[in-house]
Formats: C-alpha cells, sequence, structure tokens
C-alpha cells in the first residue's frame, strides 16, 4: 500500500471551491500526499491543474451531511490510511502527530464544540434505541479524521453507514453517529487536541492552531501570542486575547484578591 491520502467528500460548486481553498492554502502541509475526492455525479469539475490523483463518481443513497455516513463505500483501497477534511478546512501548523497517533489507535479525531453525545439536539432518543447509556459521552467532530486502513477501522466506518441509513429520517446530522459507531463498537480513538479541528466559535486556545475549521475567515494572526496562557480565542475574523477578555479580568481580580488576601493575613508586628 502506499501512504496517506487526503480525502474530501463534498459536491456542489460552492463547497468545491472551498475545497481548492483549503488544498492552495494548506499547501506547505498537504504536499506529497494524493489528494482523492469524493463527489456526486451531477457536480462539475474543472481540475486543469491535476490537483485530485482520484475523483470518484459516488451513487449517493442519502442526502445532506449523512452523505458522510457512506464515505467507507467509495474509498480507493490502495492507501495506508487517510485523513478526510471537510472542505471549510485550512491547515495552520504541522498536523503530523493525527497521522502518527492514527498509526497506533487506528483513528484520531477532536472532540466537538458541542461535545456531550447525548445532549446533542436530541440524540439522546437515538441512543436509547439502540440501547446506550445516557451518561455524558464525548462526542468527535467529523470534519477532520485521521484513520488508518485496517479491518478494525472498517467496522467503524461500515457501522457510521449502516446508523445513518437506519435513522435517516429521524436524524440528519451525520457526526453523532461516528461517535455512537465507535461507542458500539468499543472503539477507543486517539483525542486531539480541539487545535486540530478548530470551529472559530471563540473555544480557548492554548499553543497553535493547527487546522481552521469554519466557513468564515481565519484570522490572519492567530497563532501569533506572546504566552500561551492565559488562553486566548477566535471567531472567523478576529482574536480575542486573554488580557482583553473574560480570562484577562478574571486573572486581574485573581490578583487584587490575593494582594488583600495578602494583606490580612500578613502577621502583625508584637
Amino acid at each position: 500500500m502506499n501512504q496517506y491520502a487526503v480525502v474530501f467528500l463534498t459536491w456542489g460548486e460552492q463547497y468545491i471551491k472551498e475545497v481548492y481553498s483549503c488544498i492552495t492554502k494548506s499547501e506547505k502541509y498537504l504536499a506529497g500526499y494524493d489528494k482523492v475526492l469524493i463527489t456526486d455525479g451531477d457536480t462539475h469539475i474543472d481540475d486543469n491543474d491535476g490537483q485530485f490523483t482520484h475523483v470518484i463518481r459516488a451513487e449517493f443513497k442519502q442526502q445532506g451531511l449523512l452523505r458522510k455516513t457512506e464515505l467507507h463505500e467509495y474509498l480507493p483501497d490502495t492507501y495506508a490510511g487517510y485523513l478526510l477534511l471537510d472542505s471549510d478546512t485550512v491547515i495552520v501548523e504541522d498536523i503530523s502527530l493525527g497521522f502518527k497517533k492514527a498509526e497506533i489507535h487506528g483513528i484520531a479525531a477532536s472532540p466537538a464544540p458541542h461535545y456531550s453525545l447525548d445532549h446533542f439536539w436530541g440524540f439522546d432518543l437515538v441512543m436509547k434505541k439502540e440501547g446506550v447509556s445516557t451518561i455524558g459521552q464525548l462526542q468527535y467532530n467529523t470534519g477532520v479524521i485521521f484513520f488508518k486502513n485496517k479491518p478494525r477501522v472498517k467496522e467503524v466506518f461500515k457501522k457510521w453507514g449502516l446508523l445513518g441509513r437506519s435513522y435517516q429520517d429521524e436524524f440528519t446530522n451525520d457526526q453523532p453517529f461516528f461517535t455512537l459507531a465507535m461507542e458500539q463498537l468499543e472503539f477507543n480513538p486517539y483525542t486531539l487536541s480541539i487545535s486540530y479541528n478548530y470551529r472559530g466559535f471563540g473555544e480557548f486556545i492554548s499553543g497553535d492552531v493547527r487546522i481552521w475549521h469554519s466557513h468564515g475567515s481565519m484570522p490572519e494572526k492567530i497563532n501569533e501570542y506572546e504566552s500561551a496562557w492565559p488562553p486566548r480565542r477566535a471567531w472567523p475574523g478576529r482574536v480575542e486575547h486573554a488580557e482583553q477578555g473574560d480570562s484577562g479580568k478574571l486573572r486581574s481580580i485573581l490578583r487584587k484578591f490575593m494582594r488583600c488576601l495578602r494583606r490580612f493575613t500578613r502577621p502583625k508586628p508584637v
């Protein structure tokens, strides 16, 4: 088998443009990897630059986001592993840890911002139908997944597809089905930090953002900072450093409190 391939599963002119943008902006980190595009039979692909090693025309059985659950049916079986990227991603820093951990654990992914599986817009109803306890399981985001091409991992992706088909009339988001598949198969992935799948919803950042995942524009100076702690936060187009936000205010309050505490606890002269 060959090395890892980077896979995009999307359709429609707008999102194909996003894929090309991702490849261009992430060129430093994607160079050397084969790139696979899985799309429908109607979307026009003008690949004059030969960006894609494979363009696979899928006959999707489902609509919308649930098409992602069909990924396993169309992946070329000639690679040792894959990196699945949503079209609205940009690789900002080195992501080799994801590949290394997928080698060891089979799958490496980051938590979703709405991280509680059983509180994801009523998904607890699906869990209960599947006989899975609703006890606060972590939910993984499916916009960035590093994974190996091996039987145990294939089971997860096939289960993902089965769950998506079974509940397509009840739940139309692919993401929780991926986590549920791993839960049912007792598959433990490696959990990457949110820096490998940063959504730009104002989550705390400690260190570097490695993959920006948002339709909104990535702030130009997202990885410029003097200290990783207190953390900073980012939204499309802007970064808020801790000194300017809630964390900075809290730190100021704590400093005042400590000064006050030292004043009142200082030993009195005899």
